[in-house]
């Protein structure tokens, strides 16, 4: 323990001096603040002093005034001795404690943290690279780390667009106590009903949404949330305001809780675009787990989200005059893996997203095969390369057969520059040019998958990432997200043929709608190819002299539309530029959103 009597926190201008008997416990903390009211109100916790105002014991002196655009603050002992500095923005200060230039200055509701080394250890190097990284904190956020578990319990995979919404109304329709729901968006009225009809026969079920997505809530959405809340259902959104500091850049997590035993974890949201009623939309995965220990961890992530006593929670007020349609027909829910033993991690963001143990470290055990599925990747994060890319790049550097498949639907490719066309040619190039086994690829447009809104990973057929986080600064150190990495072989091998498939520009089957059967298979073929004949036909004698269209496939390097602009090469992070601004896309046909890309803006699904 330590006692700060007579200890001084100064800007340089005002002190606030520690009251007598000021204890800081062995291995404690001591939080001090201006007003301490509001900051319990935004963070839940007491401060243990105030120097201004609010219910915690009073600091003796003046009272700080810190300018956002710059200054300092610095720890004396009762000796008067400078002990520790803190200075930012456009702070000309120097002086003991501080030897290099300022830390970058924090913007509305962000908090400067001391960085840990990896022994855990704080880093006191008296400069910026003390508090400077890749990550902004908000007041209030979360400090979940990585979960580690070991299942014993069942366990679904599930693939959009090919399985429709039938897999997640039935799961929803399992349950018998409580639903809980994270989502970005929500526009689905078909599986809003499904938890309109739990609530009314008694299920709690409580849905937290985005109150800010990119391009505002649309009319579906408003419709959606004001149904739900007719039906009973608990409904809140996660936004910020004029006072109100928002946790998260965007809540852009899709995961559900059925009793507090179960747990699906997903890429996709409540809409058309994810869950589609028919066979057409999104590429992307989930996983279902029955396992206890997962659904508690999330459950506890959850609660401190939607925690209604939080001020950027608020509350769905009007309900609406129109009851959501009935639940539609479905099958019942069905696990497709027995209960056995399988290590799991779970990834809260943007906690845990960079953690060494975590997502670094399962793109770090590949030995044989990488395969990637991203809806868009940024190559560099500010001042450094991408860490995931780096990895892959890495993997492959070990001779690890690296793929990577990224979205290469029209509203990805569209701009002029800055697209994922250009980042697919920039990486085939890098890895060309370091004669690595490493291919990226566009995943065009194709029979029911309209985008590639994924963010997946398959490791060495054994171990799978099943995540809402896309590849892009923001979405890894602004954004809650979730994800799970599974390690089971049966699961992998799944996910990875339908990887193998789209890579390949084939179809996927999944569950019981694909035809398997070889009469079925030899009969929708003749019937196809009569057709096609037919048509070809009509086409080659029309007036106009038309021609069909060549079969899409996913777009394989050199047949890049515009060609190469650049390339990347794995750089030492200190000659890595910072990137620009990047030209806004659009959203897709069926409700996708745009989301923008780290800080420096550009087009990112939802």
């Amino acid at each position: 323990a330590i006692d700060l009597t007579g200890w001084t926190l100064s800007d340089g201008e005002a002190a606030a001096v520690f009251p007598f008997e000021s204890i800081v416990p062995a291995k404690g903390r001591t939080l001090v603040t201006r007003n301490a009211t509001s900051y319990a109100e935004d963070t839940l916790t007491a401060a243990d002093f105030t120097f201004d105002r609010g219910e915690a014991r009073a600091m003796e002196g003046g009272v700080l005034r810190l300018a956002d655009a710059g200054d300092e603050i610095l720890l004396l002992d009762a000796n008067g001795s400078v002990i520790d500095a803190y200075v930012w923005g456009d702070s000309s200060y120097t002086g003991p404690a501080w030897t290099e230039r300022p830390a970058e200055k924090m913007g509305r509701g962000e908090i400067a943290v001391r960085a840990r080394a990896a022994s855990d250890d704080w880093l006191d190097r008296d400069g910026a690279e003390d508090w400077e990284g890749p990550r902004h904190y908000r007041l209030g956020q979360s400090a979940f780390g990585l979960g580690e578990f070991e299942m014993t319990g069942r366990l679904t995979s599930v693939l959009s667009p090919d399985e429709g919404d039938g897999p997640l109304i039935g799961f929803l329709s399992t349950a018998e106590r409580t639903i809980d729901v994270s989502v970005y968006t929500f526009t689905s009225e078909r599986i809003a009903s499904v938890l309109g009809d739990a609530a009314r026969r008694g299920v709690r079920v409580r849905v937290l949404l985005d109150g800010g997505p990119v391009g505002g809530i649309d009319s579906d959405e408003h419709n959606v949330s004001r149904g739900l809340a007719a039906a009973g259902v608990d409904v809140r959104w996660m936004t910020g305001g004029k006072d109100i500091v928002k946790r998260y850049r965007f809540l852009h997590a899709k995961y559900v809780l059925v009793d507090a035993r179960s747990a699906w974890v997903g890429s996709e949201n409540f809409g058309e675009s994810g869950f589609p009623s028919g066979r057409k939309g999104n590429r992307g995965w989930s996983v279902v787990v029955d396992d206890a220990g997962i659904t508690r961890a999330l459950g506890r992530v959850f609660q401190s989200d939607f925690d209604p006593r939080r001020r950027d929670t608020v509350a769905q007020e009007d309900a609406s005059e129109d009851r959501l349609p009935p639940a539609p027909s479905h099958s019942a829910w069905t696990w497709r893996e027995g209960p056995q033993n399988r290590r799991a991690r779970l990834i809260v963001g943007p906690d845990a997203s960079l953690d060494p143990d975590g997502i670094l470290d399962l793109l770090g055990t590949a030995r044989d095969r990488l395969s990637i599925e991203a809806f868009y990747i940024e190559e560099a994060w500010r001042n450094a390369t991408n860490p995931f890319l780096a990895a892959a790049f890495e993997a492959a550097s070990r001779g690890v057969v690296v793929r990577i498949l990224v979205d290469g639907s029209w509203s990805s490719v569209e701009a002029d520059s800055g697209t994922n066309d250009d980042v697919v040619a920039r990486i085939n190039r890098a890895a060309k040019d370091q004669r690595l086994p490493l291919e990226a690829r566009l995943l065009e447009p194709r029979g029911s998958i309209e985008r590639l809104h994924n963010k997946g990973v398959v490791v060495d057929g054994r171990q799978v990432l099943v995540s809402s986080m896309n590849w892009g600064l923001g979405s890894a150190t602004d954004n809650r997200e979730i994800g799970v990495i599974v390690e089971d072989p049966e699961l992998a091998g799944r996910f990875q043929a339908a990887f193998d498939a789209d890579w390949e520009g084939r179809p996927t089957t999944s569950g019981g709608w694909g035809l398997e059967d070889p009469l079925a298979l030899a009969g929708l073929y003749l019937l196809v190819g009569g057709a096609s004949a037919v048509s070809l036909r009509k086409l080659r004698v029309g007036a106009k002299g038309i021609k069909p269209h060549a079969r899409v496939r996913t777009r394989a390097p050199g047949s890049d539309r515009r060609g190469g602009r650049g390339e990347v090469r794995l750089l030492p992070l200190e000659l890595v530029a910072e990137p620009g601004p990047r030209p806004r896309g659009r959203a897709g046909a069926r409700g996708g959103r745009e989301e923008a890309r780290g800080r420096g803006g550009g087009p990112e699904g939802d």
